[in-house]
């Protein structure tokens, strides 16, 4: 089916024509398919139901989907691969609850990685802070030291938002339990931003049959992309090459649409686990029911 003189490229190149690929649709085309559906939902005739957000929403999730299996329909043309050789077991219960217990997986392992990631940046951010103001203490005119107002700044770290909200703490003083928690949750709430906030309202505007079947055909086109075709194309390439060019595009994919980096962290996270989960099952056992479970489990705790 694909054209015989772009199956013998080198695999490099090869890698190269999905990078360009990749780039152009979910950085791009998504951009350019939801600004035209936020349009549509002001035109096409809606009931009351929803308003015009949720209207919006919903049609771009719709279009996601859509426009993910003409993506599909696309590379299986360029690539001449079959896919339906990696669906075999369809239907099977007991690769439906494997697939099932490995999103839960991913989603403990990505949430115990963030929480690390976001107390060591808490705690580099503190430190600058308390050297900030111990810098800025002058002497006092009966002894000892007086510290100045305090003043933070982190404009460079992007922190802003985040210590706005949480008043600052003297040096020295005992950082309470609460006083990280509540950073830590701001930080949670910073990560589900982007597309992760949208896919949120916009499922539950809709019923659940609905959501969860527009939410499958998304990520288990993802993953027809990123682990059957993507891996299946550069096989040549050795599994560490293919299965890292597998994680990159699809984690350098999470970020596209994010509203910042704070809020790709998560996304970041949950696709490098996700991705070096998923690439090296589907290396060994190229079945793809299992892994679009895992992908759709993962995403609905990701969303819920």
């Amino acid at each position: 089916m694909g054209g015989a003189g772009v199956n013998d490229l080198p695999w490099a190149l090869r890698a190269l024509v999905l990078t360009v690929f990749v780039v152009v649709y979910y950085k791009y085309a998504k951009a350019a398919l939801f600004a035209l559906c936020r349009r549509a939902a002001h035109s096409l005739p809606f009931g009351r139901r929803w308003d015009a957000s949720e209207r919006g929403g919903v049609l771009e999730l719709a279009a996601a989907g859509a426009s993910h299996v003409l993506v599909v329909a696309l590379l299986v043309l360029v690539t001449g691969i079959d896919l339906t050789r990696f669906l075999a077991g369809a239907g099977r219960l007991d690769l439906i609850a494997l697939g099932a217990a490995i999103g839960v997986g991913e989603v403990a392992l990505g949430s115990l990685l963030c929480r690390v990631l976001i107390e060591g940046v808490q705690a580099r951010g503190r430190r600058r802070t308390g050297s900030v103001r111990g810098a800025r203490t002058v002497p006092a005119t009966t002894g000892g030291a007086v510290e100045t107002a305090p003043r933070t700044t982190t404009r460079d770290f992007g922190w802003s938002a985040v210590r706005r909200a949480v008043p600052a703490q003297r040096p020295g003083a005992v950082r309470s339990p609460e006083d990280g928690g509540e950073r830590t949750r701001q930080w949670l709430g910073l990560s589900r931003g982007g597309w992760i906030r949208h896919h949120l309202k916009t499922m539950e505007s809709l019923s659940l049959p609905l959501a969860l079947t527009l939410t499958a055909v998304q990520v288990g086109s993802e993953e027809v992309v990123f682990r059957g075709l993507v891996l299946t194309w550069l096989r040549d390439a050795g599994p560490v090459l293919a299965i890292a060019a597998s994680c990159l595009l699809f984690t350098v994919m999470q970020v596209f649409l994010m509203s910042s980096w704070r809020a790709a962290m998560f996304p970041v996270v949950g696709a490098i686990v996700m991705g070096i989960t998923h690439s090296v099952l589907f290396w060994h056992y190229p079945v793809l029911l299992p892994l679009v479970v895992a992908h759709v489990t993962f995403f609905l705790f990701a969303v819920a």
